[in-house]
């Protein structure tokens, strides 16, 4: 049997190696990086957008900027600000509308990964250039009969797509049950990687690496590392897991 990498281990852990049932915050010097980040703090979601009547308007404004990461501020990519970007919460036959705005210095642009719907016009469109300082309006009809499940946005502008995935841009999108699970509490937890310089910027990689496929020094849960959860027994949870890593 081959010995388990850290990828592996951490996806069949379940993301156990990173919540913990206790925890004890402390500074720790991320592997390899400098970047000075803390660990074991209370586990944070991001923002929750929710449809109603059928419908849910979003704009993700996509720029470089302060975020904070791993419990510092650090300079990256991010939508709206934060890492990961807000979660959206839909039903089946739901219709989304989202307004990209590029406030980066390249072309981005938006794909929602694994959702039914087409992939023509102002709808799932990878061919689809958003230029800097421009907006594009996304609109989205899903299915009556869309499967409930978790899926992710992020940006797939050919030839951009390592660099500003690594650097942040990333969210998850939720497709609700027909009918609720009983369950105590549901969380969201996004698994992503990055490396950081000592002065919280992203680091530079080679273009072999690039092509290969990155592994970033530090890996976060909602851009958090390591963070702390607590559960009382006999409780039951629903944890909806998005791996946005770059390299799996």
């Amino acid at each position: 049997m081959q010995p388990l990498n850290r990828r592996t281990a951490l996806m069949l852990g379940g993301a156990g190696a990173i919540a913990t049932v206790t925890g004890v915050a402390g500074l720790l010097w991320g592997p390899g990086s400098g970047f000075q980040s803390f660990r074991g703090q209370k586990l944070s979601e991001p923002e929750a957008l929710r449809s109603a009547d059928g419908r849910l308007q979003v704009k993700l404004s996509a720029a470089m900027g302060q975020v904070l990461i791993a419990g510092r501020d650090a300079t990256a990519l991010s939508y709206n600000g934060t890492l990961p970007g807000p979660t959206l919460f839909l039903r089946p036959g739901d219709q989304l509308n989202v307004t990209l705005e590029n406030r980066l210095m390249d072309p981005t642009n938006l794909h929602v990964h694994g959702l039914h719907v087409s992939p023509q016009g102002n709808s799932d469109n990878v061919l689809v250039s958003v230029e800097p300082g421009t907006s594009f309006d996304y609109e989205y009809f899903l299915p009556a009969d869309h499967p409930p499940g978790v899926y992710w946005y992020h940006p797939h502008h050919h030839g951009r797509v390592a660099d500003q995935l690594f650097g942040g841009l990333y969210g998850a999108i939720i497709i609700q049950d027909p009918q609720s699970v009983p369950v105590t509490r549901e969380r969201v937890l996004v698994i992503s990687d990055i490396s950081l310089t000592a002065g919280g910027s992203i680091a530079a990689v080679a273009a072999t690496e690039k092509m290969m496929g990155r592994e970033g020094a530090l890996v976060l849960v909602n851009g958090q590392l390591k963070p702390a959860l607590a559960a009382r027994p006999a409780e039951r949870e629903r944890w909806r897991i998005v791996n946005a890593a770059h390299r799996n």
